[in-house]
Order: structure tokens, then sequence, then C-alpha cells
């Protein structure tokens, strides 16, 4: 059996997750989406085919969508797909089957919501040591249920919204997604500013530039994913002004390096 496992992360929680559900398959590869958003069509010759993304207003980053615009599956393979949130993924699997098979043709054979640690600090601060232990403990066991299900190419009932929940979130997504480029006007970056860089090193999308005082610029493609704010080393990067003093997170496995790695590689 082939395999091709597809992620976005801004933090690591989705990239963690696809390497732990790819290690588990056999002959399977690991693919960031950001390294397709811009590229063209993409043939894919597999037997299963899983999507690993993030969360974010209810529905997929639309990085997702783009990436997934540029693939051409070829044959009828087993798709799947793995939602990670913090408490609620809203309509983001069925939005996801529906762009799915509006853009590609196919149709989901599975999907499921894996439970992380939040990383969003404009909603809230990042959980205590303990409950991200805990939503650890959890999220692995799931894994391994979910990894067992794909390598055995089950048909699963994807888990869904009541139909007019479902369709409200979709709404609420929509307007997000059509002005989420640009939300990036309430990032800042306060006096405690090394200018360092890590920030624009960080950014998967490659949507920070330094000026010449070395400080980010934010160049209006973002995907509001918050690895600048949450790998900052100083936290001088501020989304609003009431991020300020909220406890940042991002997966302890995972390096800036790996975040940025998502941009260079296709």
């Amino acid at each position: 059996m082939s395999a091709t496992v597809f992620y976005f992360s801004g933090t690591g929680n989705s990239l963690i997750a696809a390497r732990s559900i790819a290690d588990k398959l056999e002959f399977a590869r690991i693919i960031p989406l950001a390294g397709l958003a811009e590229t063209l069509k993409t043939d894919i010759d597999d037997d299963v085919v899983v999507f690993v993304f993030p969360v974010y207003a209810g529905g997929p980053p639309v990085l997702v969508l783009k990436a997934l615009a540029r693939l051409k599956f070829v044959g009828s393979p087993l798709i799947y797909a793995v939602a990670t949130c913090a408490s609620f993924a809203g309509a983001a699997l069925d939005i996801f089957a529906k762009e799915l098979k509006k853009l590609t043709s196919q149709k989901l054979a599975a999907s499921w919501v894996l439970y992380m640690p939040g990383n969003y600090p404009p909603l809230r601060e990042a959980e205590s040591s303990s409950e991200i232990l805990n939503k650890f403990s959890v999220a692995d066991n799931h894994l391994k249920q979910i990894a067992a299900a794909i390598a055995q190419k089950k048909l699963c009932r994807s888990q869904t919204l009541f139909s007019f929940v479902n369709r409200l979130t979709e709404i609420f997504w929509r307007g997000f997604a059509s002005s989420v480029a640009k939300s990036d006007r309430r990032f800042r970056a306060s006096n405690q500013c090394v200018s360092c860089g890590l920030c624009a090193t960080v950014c998967p999308v490659g949507n920070i530039v330094l000026n010449k005082s070395g400080r980010p610029v934010w160049q209006h493609r973002c995907e509001q994913c918050m690895a600048c704010l949450q790998f900052c080393p100083v936290e001088a990067i501020q989304f609003c002004w009431w991020t300020k003093g909220r406890r940042r997170y991002h997966h302890p496995q995972v390096t800036p390096e790996m975040i940025a790695a998502q941009k260079n590689q296709s």
C-alpha cells in the first residue's frame, strides 16, 4: 500500500499528528501543503491519501484548499482527513469534504477530529502543563485508532454537526476566509523585539519580512497560524492588545525549523 500524508501546521500539532499517522502506514511519505499552494498541478498516484490540518474559525485553513486545487488524483484513492483543534472543529471536515468533491471530484472515505492543546491566544491563553500532558495522552491513543483504521482502509462515518449548525458555522468561516490574508494588520511587535528574525523564518507562508530596523513587517497573505507569535523567544509579537501576557504554546517536539521547512518542500 502506498500512501501520502499531507499536512499544514502553524505550531506543531498537525505536524506531529501527520508524522504519527505516516509512521504507522506502510510505504508512506509526508508532504507539507504549504509547499504546494503555489505550484502547478501535482499528480498523486497512491492507494491512500491523508490530509491533516488545524481548524481555523470553524473551517480548514485557506491554504489547505489552495493546495487541494493543485492536486490531481490518479485513479480512485481512499482519502481521509484529520482536523486538529482545541475543543470545537466546527464545520471544518464538512467544508473540506465539499471542497474536495468540487475541486478534485473525489470523496472522503472517513474523517476524524483530533483534540490537541489550544494555540490561539486571541481567544485564550494556552492550557496548563498538566492539561497539555493529558490532552497529549488522549490524542496519542486516538491517533493509534485513526492510523489503524486508515491502514485497514476502513470506510467510517465522518464526524459532522447538525445541518443547521453546520451551515451557520460555514457562513462564519467563509467570512473569515475572505479576510484572513489581511488580518495580519492586527499583529504588532512591541519594544521587547530583539530583531532576531525568527518570526520571518518560522512563518510557513513567507508572510513576514524585516525592515531596515530589523522589525517584522507583515505582507498581507496571512493564514493566522500564529507561528510568529507562538515562537517569538521574547513574546514581543502580539495580535491585538489583549494577547500580551497570555501563556504561549507550540508543540514541545516541534522546532521553528520544522515549521519553516514547510514552505521549502514539495
